[in-house]
């Protein structure tokens, strides 16, 4: 919403090449037409809402491209477009010179900077909080909280979706250039980030500080998840209210804020094409539909019809979540509730209940079913592909529609333009 993208971005190391050669503030003042200088909002504390919501805007289109990019490498989409530029995330070989991925926007699928623009900005907005006090801003408490997830959140999506990732900030025009982060240590930052969301949270009181603490609760669950720390994953998952959903927000009023799943795919026309995995389940939580046609490459079209319009909100934590953590974690030590929990999640697909083995490893392979399907399009299957070592399909090795094999990459590597632009690389 204000020119704090041009900020964040320099931060995250996109721009540094271009700051190396011009005046810093002269990049700072490009304008949009359509956003507000950021510095004028900035000084006044009587602007901490908007500057959180602002941050939280560029999380929630940041997120969605998220959840499209982790449909196309994860199976969940295929490519339907037969644009070169898209088929590396769908083909599983994303190279680490390609721009797709690295600094096109969220309206036009990006991942990294979108992501580090959404992380700086929450950062920046936390940090103007902190320094302001209770009697120049109302609710600070739950600001401070809801900035603080967020940032959180955005790690997290970076930690978990990138091979590496760095996290770098800025502060009064001082940029703090991070080091390159493998994988478990990016994760370890977002455990830490989300500790200090919820400790925050729980300082404030209300329906709005107890969302924000649940929101950051289920982010920490899905970090030690990947962490291997399933004791520490359940314990904050049955915190979480079975019933509880925390939505990312979308509009028609503009491309940026549309629904980004559905912009790619719906019964009128797809750029993504459901993946073969999920187009004959019968499952009422992966609801698809044949579109009848191809392509020019033979690939057919189907729409998933989970999102049915381009403002309808797309979930990033849920209770439900919360709750086949907790069956997992059972799978091992409590049978009888990870088989309940199991068979609910069953009852909603119209799968009947469960009759399998209830050995741990037999439990375990249900509970991932079921994330499949329950979770279908919210951003977590690519993670789960990742993190229980899932050969993902079509498989490696396998013809690819456009030329080529389909690769065995799952996770992003870090972009050329953050290791060519960050000074400490």
């Amino acid at each position: 919403m204000h020119t704090s993208i041009f900020r964040t971005l320099v931060a995250a190391g996109v721009a540094a090449l271009v700051l190396a050669a011009c005046d810093v503030e002269q990049i700072l003042k490009v304008e949009s037409p359509t956003r507000i200088p950021a510095d004028e909002l900035e000084r006044s504390p009587a602007n901490a809402a908007l500057l959180v919501d602002g941050a939280v805007a560029d999380f929630d289109c940041a997120f969605q491209s998220f959840v499209v990019v982790g449909g196309l490498i994860g199976e969940e989409l295929d490519d339907y477009t037969q644009t070169a530029a898209r088929w590396p995330y769908d083909r599983r070989d994303v190279q680490s010179n390609q721009t797709l991925y690295s600094t096109s926007s969220c309206e036009g699928i990006g991942v990294y900077a979108p992501l580090q623009t959404a992380r700086v900005s929450a950062n920046n907005v936390k940090r103007l909080l902190q320094q302001w006090t209770d009697a120049e801003v109302p609710g600070r408490a739950v600001l401070i909280a809801r900035a603080t997830a967020y940032e959180a959140w955005s790690q997290f999506l970076l930690a978990e979706g990138f091979c590496s990732t760095v996290f770098s900030t800025v502060a009064n025009g001082v940029f703090d250039y991070g080091p390159e982060l493998a994988r478990q240590a990016a994760l370890g930052v977002a455990e830490a980030t989300f500790t200090e969301a919820i400790t925050a949270a729980q300082t404030a009181s209300g329906a709005s500080a107890d969302s924000i603490r649940f929101l950051a609760l289920l982010g920490r669950a899905r970090v030690r998840l990947d962490l291997g720390n399933l004791a520490g994953a359940r314990s904050d998952a049955a915190l979480v209210p079975a019933n509880f959903v925390f939505h990312s927000t979308a509009s028609a009023v503009s491309g940026r804020r549309n629904n980004r799943v559905y912009a790619e795919s719906n019964a009128i026309g797809v750029s993504s094409t459901v993946g073969t995995r999920y187009r004959d389940l019968n499952d009422p939580r992966v609801p698809v539909q044949n579109l009848n046609r191809t392509n020019a490459l033979n690939v057919q079209a189907w729409a998933q019809l989970k999102y049915a319009s381009a403002a309808a909100p797309i979930p990033i934590a849920t209770g439900a979540e919360a709750q086949l953590i907790i069956a997992e974690a059972d799978a091992a030590t409590n049978a009888a509730n990870a088989v309940a929990i199991i068979n609910t999640f069953r009852a909603a697909g119209n799968q009947g209940a469960y009759t399998g083995p209830t050995d741990a490893a037999s439990l375990k392979a249900e509970v991932i079913e079921q994330r499949r399907r329950a979770l279908f399009l919210t951003g977590t299957h690519l993670g789960d592909l990742i993190r229980y070592d899932i050969a993902p399909q079509p498989a490696a090795g396998a013809a690819y529609p456009a030329g080529l094999t389909y690769g065995t990459q799952l996770c992003l590597p870090l972009p050329d333009v953050e290791k060519l632009n960050n000074p400490i690389l």
